[in-house]
């Protein structure tokens, strides 16, 4: 892959917190809300959750096993918020009902919902076990899904809620040897526009407020394990890891602090999109939520030859 293939931003990217979602300015904003993150054992889950510890919210973490989720705990525990830790497998939907009721009956309803977990083979398709492709659709996709289906009426109901989808950029692009993970990453991106629509229809398109957000160039253990070793033989690396990390910039408290700040409805006007945490959302917002929308920013689309359109 060759980053220079898609592009580079020339307006600077923001990649410590600053201005509207530091932690000074959104400290209290979401006090008296209970919100959960799913795979929050470490790396950006554990930093979502550690953020919207520190903006006043309760915190119900959420992973495969509650002992490795401790650290996260702790650290959410230090900024006097209450914080309880699940296991859950969230592609196994018995498993999801099961931990949002126990979650609503530990803590109270739900306002916000980060779907944070995933996973990552690095293997390309001929050379993949199916059931290994599959699993990462099942963790990516289906189980944000079922956490959506599980609480989207619940919410509806109360009439109001925030859902956050962490997507990624590859959402967008092509990387070869990912094909589950960017399949289930533009589904998810896909899945937020329409849902996003869907309120609407229920009269409830700002009240409850859905997002798609890439974290930013994370450097978490997915992201810089590499492709298995006979995938290298066959392949060859054309780059070398030290290249790669490279392009990691942005520690996670970044997008850790851009779901406080979307949990606080400030961002509404960027509901249903997608958002680069390292874009500045000052600049998304002041362009207008009628203009992004007119001009198709910040959703999946495909551009067709001039004169031809995407007709229904």
């Amino acid at each position: 892959m060759d980053p220079n293939e898609f592009g580079t931003s020339t307006i600077p990217l923001q990649h410590v917190p600053y201005g509207p979602i530091t932690v000074e300015a959104l400290k209290g904003k979401n006090a008296g809300k209970i919100s959960v993150v799913t795979g929050a054992a470490q790396g950006i889950g554990a930093a979502i959750a550690e953020s919207l510890a520190k903006s006043g919210a309760a915190v119900a973490i959420v992973d495969l096993s509650i002992d490795k989720q401790k650290a996260t705990q702790q650290a959410c525990a230090s900024h006097g918020t209450k914080v309880k830790a699940y296991a859950c497998d969230v592609s196994d939907q018995e498993a999801v009902v099961k931990t949002l009721d126990g979650i609503e009956q530990d803590l109270g309803p739900i306002d916000i919902l980060v779907n944070n977990a995933g996973i990552l083979v690095q293997r390309p398709l001929i050379m993949s076990d199916f059931d290994s492709f599959w699993k990462q659709i099942e963790v990516n996709f289906k189980g944000p899904l079922l956490t959506i289906h599980t609480l989207l009426p619940r919410m509806r109901d109360r009439g109001h809620g925030c859902i956050i989808n962490i997507a990624s950029r590859s959402a967008t692009v092509d990387v070869p040897m990912t094909l589950g993970y960017v399949t289930s990453k533009a589904a998810l991106t896909r899945a937020t526009h329409t849902l996003q629509r869907e309120m609407a229809l229920e009269g409830l398109d700002s009240a409850i407020h859905l997002y798609a957000l890439h974290p930013g160039g994370v450097l978490t253990g997915m992201g810089a394990s590499g492709a298995p070793k006979d995938v290298q033989e066959k392949y060859g690396d054309p780059k070398d890891e030290e290249f790669f990390k490279s392009l990691f910039k942005d520690p996670p408290v970044l997008c850790g602090q851009t779901c406080a700040w979307l949990a606080t409805g400030e961002g509404q006007d960027l509901r249903g999109l997608y958002i680069d945490c390292r874009q500045d959302v000052t600049r998304l917002l002041e362009k207008g939520r009628e203009v992004l929308l007119q001009e198709k920013r910040n959703v999946l689309t495909v551009n067709f030859l001039d004169g031809y359109e995407n007709e229904p």
